[in-house]
């Protein structure tokens, strides 16, 4: 009996001695952190040092203020150093920022204070024409041709480079063409055919490194009860391609942030995306190279229903359709804020028609269309991606001169919706859907100094 008791506890020893032992989990923090310092500089300045730093894990760093940024936000294990840039003080008052850096549970924060800018002597914008002011023939960059005349313009883009510009319109209400004609086009312009994506309320034409043209816009909307499409919940970047149709599914790269009925503006050249959300008025800025380094996965989008039209290519369907693209929820926004339903003051109720960012600023235009002969509502606001004015909501005045407008042959009715806005090579470009009493629809764009912008 002895001897079969050791043999047994022998046994136990052994199996206790091949047991695998448990992996030590790793603690998020940092190892090393160096510069977080509270540092005052000049209010010339646009940098306020650097940051070194080493962690297990994710770490991210924080500004308080608009005007101080970090040329990386966030990372994963590994060493890394953190500039921090900043803007010069147009103000003639001191301003500080607190900056924190954390991993886990740590933190570590730091005060930056910037001294008062210098003074600088106001100088009147020369040339024009402005936002404030009335009609004039130097105003008209483009009246042309749309795909289809019996339908207005949602949205419009300008390739400077070769002096055309893009439009998209609704055919119907699940299709959305995208057309590309000259400046002043009068024949038809050729076009690509969008199924299910939505609206097309706002777009982005991109020219990608390769020379291609590609298109940034909403995707992946749903059919409501009346039959118009909204509710869009991914961006896609999409080649663009005349004589070719697209249906929702099939775009190549998409985008997801989690937000339904959204639309988009990228400013390629300034690695800056912002999403507006049309229902709720939430409007965020990302890094666009923060978003396109994220890995593509598989993402289970809300259920939409599409097709059943005449004409559509699909019957009525209702799915949750799974898609390859990158989830934006794992970004955090570089800006935020919401854009209130405003009461404006002659207490017209307009609506939004499409934004642009450029330069950290964010360019949105509002306003209806009247067809009875008195003056369409048209609207500018300009805001900085916290939300700060730059511009409040600004009559378009040219609007409002009917007798000059049907003068210049573009409307006899007063019909002139606003339907977009970009900021291009050092202009601001509105655009319009126009007609005159013969139904034609057109697309008008006015282009503006860029010194209308006062603060």
């Amino acid at each position: 009996m002895k001897h079969i008791n050791l043999i047994l506890l022998a046994a136990l020893l052994a199996a206790a001695s091949c047991k695998t032992p448990e992996e030590p989990q790793i603690v998020e923090r940092f190892t090393n952190i160096e510069g977080v310092n509270d540092v005052t500089i000049d209010g010339t300045a646009t940098t306020a040092g650097s940051v070194k730093l080493s962690a297990t894990g994710r770490w991210k760093g924080v500004s308080d203020a608009p005007w101080l940024t970090l040329d990386k936000e966030w990372g994963y294990a590994g060493t890394f150093t953190v500039n921090l840039i900043t803007t010069v003080n147009e103000t003639q008052e001191y301003r500080s920022a607190t900056l924190t850096f954390s991993c886990g549970e740590e933190e570590h924060s730091m005060t930056v204070t910037q001294k008062d800018g210098p003074v600088i002597d106001p100088i009147e914008p020369e040339g024009g024409p402005y936002i404030t002011d009335p009609f004039s023939s130097e105003l008209v960059y483009s009246i042309g041709r749309l795909r289809t005349t019996t339908a207005v313009m949602q949205s419009f883009d300008i390739d400077l480079a070769e002096n055309k510009i893009y439009y998209s319109q609704l055919n119907s209400k699940f299709r959305a063409y995208l057309s590309v004609g000259p400046v002043n086009g009068s024949s038809q312009p050729p076009m690509m055919t969008l199924n299910y994506f939505g609206h097309a309320s706002n777009f982005t034409l991109e020219t990608g490194s390769d020379g291609k043209k590609y298109i940034w816009i909403d995707n992946f909307s749903s059919k409501n009860a009346s039959g118009d499409y909204w509710g869009s919940t991914v961006i896609s970047r999409i080649p663009f391609a005349t004589g070719t149709t697209m249906s929702s599914w099939e775009a190549p790269e998409n985008y997801y942030f989690g937000e339904s009925n959204i639309s988009c503006a990228v400013d390629i050249a300034g690695d800056m995306l912002t999403t507006l959300g049309i229902s709720s008025g939430n409007c965020n800025t990302y890094k666009l190279s923060d978003l396109q380094a994220l890995p593509i996965e598989d993402i289970t989008l809300p259920q939409v229903t599409y097709g059943g039209e005449d004409k559509a290519p699909d019957p009525e369907t209702t799915k949750q359709h799974v898609i390859k693209g990158r989830d934006c929820t794992k970004v955090e926004p570089i800006g935020h804020f919401v854009i209130p339903r405003e009461v404006y003051p002659d207490n017209t109720q307009v609506s939004w028609q499409g934004f642009d960012i450029h330069g950290g600023l964010i360019y949105q235009a509002q306003g209806n269309g009247h067809e009875d002969g008195t003056p369409s509502p048209g609207w500018l606001q300009i805001r900085g991606i916290d939300g700060a004015t730059v511009l409040p909501l600004t009559k378009i005045r040219a609007l409002e001169d009917i007798e000059a407008l049907k003068a210049a042959g573009i409307t006899d009715i007063g019909y002139m919706e606003p339907e977009g806005v970009k900021v291009r090579g050092g202009s601001l470009y509105m655009g319009f859907a126009s007609k005159k009493s013969d139904d034609v629809r057109k697309g008008t764009i006015f282009r503006y100094d860029l010194s209308a912008v006062k603060k």
